[in-house]
């Protein structure tokens, strides 16, 4: 018992300086490159909202002309999540013609969007707000640009400065005021997001090319410290750990558990601030489960990912911790009877993403992915919902998020093997739930 008891210790004080000396903080991204964000032939890595067919490619060009629309960037330059950056665009407009360059927004289905700030472009057309005003926050009355004659649009975000060049004209210069608020316009804040192109009315034709970007680094952040806990379950390493590889801002050390939960047995000189699990272990003894409780009440995020579904069977309040259990056999719980569940491997899952605006699944649309599912989980009922499928032989929730104690908790029941791992929406999902999980995302 005693030799046991050391050797916990020690795997514990290695967890900790894995922590402290891997993830120490890194330092900031160097100046980012100009990146296109068009290809010049196709809609790739955009999603029109409402009325769809207001965006066409014509020429090298994105011509916006229709009932009003708004053109997304979807794709994956910064996983379409900007913050601080230049962006540069040649457009021309048709007389009478209105348009909008948004940033810092995300993708909403009708209406004009709420979230970010709106660049116009407007040369001729009845609105007032003339092309390079920062809309109804620093209008411009007189238009520096003219129809039909190709004119560059530049925004400049730093911070909490919005610099707006008009073929190297300083149109605007304004720094946003601490706890700013527009009546008219709530969603006019700086904080991160995407681009979007809008398209304005039916009379109005406007032409957009050479859309780039350039991120610019913000002030240096701590690296997220990621602890990822696998044991009892089978799975290929190089390809799972590759899942966590390849960011600036998110580290990781893991703890593969030989004992199911020893991560949990002393806490005192815990430095992680997201807890991933992999694992399909079983045993936690009153005070792993009271350490494991005290690290989410402090406030230490919670990554639930596939088979840990399955961990801690006997332990009911892992269920409302992680917010879903896949029962290995028939069990009462809660009042309530259920089955063993089902799974089947190398299953082609369509994956809807049933809730945009929260910041995990901000900007991404429905995809498919070769994975394994399960049937017959149990699930909290206050979960809010992030992906659902309609496949057969699946539960229809398979993403979540809620809150336990201070902690921030994501499920994901997707992550059996190698093609889910190399799929570039779940690789994004896992990335934004430990950034979200660590409070890096709102």
């Amino acid at each position: 018992m005693t030799r046991k008891l050391v050797l916990m210790l020690l795997f514990s004080c290695m967890l900790v300086t894995g922590c402290q000396a891997v993830l120490g903080e890194r330092a900031s991204n160097e100046a980012g490159q100009w990146q296109s964000l068009f290809d010049g032939k196709s809609l790739n890595g955009w999603k029109a909202s409402e009325n769809k067919d207001t965006f066409a490619v014509r020429d090298g060009m994105i011509v916006a002309h229709g009932p009003r629309s708004h053109l997304f960037y979807i794709g994956p330059v910064e996983n379409a999540d900007f913050k601080n950056f230049e962006f540069k665009a040649d457009v021309m407009t048709e007389p009478g013609s209105n348009s909008g360059i948004y940033f810092h927004t995300e993708y909403q289905e009708t209406g004009w969007p709420n979230k970010g700030y709106e660049v116009q472009v407007n040369n001729t057309h009845s609105d007032w707000r003339k092309t390079g005003g920062l809309y109804g926050v620093k209008d411009v009355r007189e238009s520096p640009a003219k129809d039909n004659q190709w004119f560059t649009e530049h925004i400049i975000v730093r911070d909490k400065r919005i610099i707006i060049k008009v073929d190297g004209q300083t149109m605007v210069d304004y720094n946003e005021p601490e706890n700013v608020n527009y009546p008219n316009f709530t969603g006019r804040k700086i904080s991160s997001g995407t681009f979007a192109l809008q398209g304005h009315d039916p009379k109005s034709i406007v032409y957009y090319k050479n859309i780039m970007v350039k991120p610019l680094p913000s002030k240096p952040k701590k690296t997220i410290k990621a602890v990822v806990v696998t044991g009892g379950h089978e799975f290929e390493r190089e390809p799972f750990f590759s899942l966590f590889k390849g960011y600036d801002d998110i580290g990781y050390v893991e703890a593969q558990q030989k004992d199911h939960s020893e991560i949990f047995e002393d806490i005192n000189d815990w430095d992680c601030d997201v807890i991933v699990l992999y694992n399909m272990t079983q045993e936690i003894s009153p005070q792993r489960q009271k350490n494991f409780i005290k690290l989410l009440k402090q406030g230490v995020g919670l990554v639930a990912l596939h088979h840990t579904m399955c961990s801690f069977q006997t332990w009911p309040e892992y269920r409302k911790i992680i917010g879903g259990k896949y029962y290995l056999e028939p069990t009462e719980e809660g009042g309530l009877k259920y089955q063993a569940g089902t799974y089947k491997h190398d299953m082609d899952i369509k994956v809807h993403i049933a809730d945009a605006s929260h910041p995990i699944t901000r900007s991404m649309s429905d995809f498919q992915i070769h994975d394994e599912t399960y049937k017959g989980c149990g699930f909290e009922k206050d979960n809010r919902v992030l992906l659902t499928t309609d496949h057969p032989d699946s539960d229809k929730s398979i993403g979540w998020v809620r809150q336990y104690g201070k902690a921030k908790v994501c499920g994901i029941q997707l992550g059996h093997g190698p093609q889910a791992y190399e799929n570039p929406n779940y690789r994004r999902l896992v990335a934004q739930a430990i950034r979200w999980s660590a409070g890096r995302l709102n």
